[in-house]
C-alpha cells in the first residue's frame, strides 16, 4: 500500500473504546506501544488496505501494553466505535528510527536465511510477536516451514543491506 509514492505501514490495530471521549484502544504491531509517541497524523485504514484517510492525532498515551489514541474527528465514544477493527499505518519514511539491533518487521520479511556454515535454508516469510520473543517464520525452498526463536543464542546476525540472517540451525530446530 503507497500513498503519494511512500509505503504505508501498518503501526496498529483498533481494538475498541476507552471511556467517552473517543480515545481508542490500539494494539501496537511489533508489540512496542512507543510507536505513537511523537505522532502527529496516521493514515486511517481497512485490514483489506482501503478507505485510506489521513487522520490528526490529537492525543496519544500509553495504556499497559498498548496505547489511547484520540483522532481528530472522533472525540466521543459513538463515532469512534465505528473503527473498531480498522489500522493506523505510518509512512515508511516517517517511521522513527530504531535503536542498532532493533529491526521492523516488514524490513525481515523476505530476507534469506542461511547456517553458519553458509547453507541456504530459507527465506523469512514471517516474524510473530510473541511475549518472550519474536519468532521467524522460514520457508524453506522445498518441505514445511520452521520456527526460529528470535534470540541471541540462535540468530547470530542480520544485514538488511545484504538481505539476509545468519542462524545457528540446531538439530530439531527444522
Amino acid at each position: 500500500m503507497t500513498h503519494g509514492g511512500d509505503q504505508l505501514v501498518l503501526i496498529g490495530v483498533i481494538m475498541g473504546t476507552h471511556g467517552l471521549g473517543g480515545e481508542l484502544r490500539v494494539r501496537p504491531e511489533n508489540g512496542d506501544p512507543r510507536r505513537f509517541r511523537g505522532v502527529d497524523r496516521v493514515f486511517l485504514g481497512r485490514s483489506d488496505g482501503t478507505g485510506f484517510q489521513e487522520q490528526r492525532v490529537v492525543s496519544e498515551r500509553g495504556h499497559g501494553k498498548g496505547s489511547l489514541v484520540l483522532l481528530e474527528g472522533f472525540e466521543d465514544s459513538e463515532s469512534a466505535k465505528l473503527l473498531k477493527g480498522y489500522g493506523l499505518f505510518l509512512l515508511k519514511s516517517e517511521l522513527p528510527p530504531l535503536p542498532e539491533d532493533e529491526y521492523y518487521a516488514f524490513d525481515l520479511i523476505g530476507l534469506d536465511v542461511y547456517s553458519t556454515t553458509g547453507e541456504h535454508i530459507g527465506r523469512v516469510n514471517e516474524v510473530i510477536d510473541l511475549p518472550a520473543n519474536d519468532v521467524f517464520v522460514v520457508r524453506p525452498d522445498s518441505g514445511r516451514e520452521f520456527l526460529v526463536p528470535a534470540v541471541d543464542d540462535i540468530v547470530h546476525r542480520i544485514d538488511l543491506a545484504e538481505g539476509l540472517m545468519v542462524i545457528d540451525d540446531r538439530p530439531g530446530l527444522r
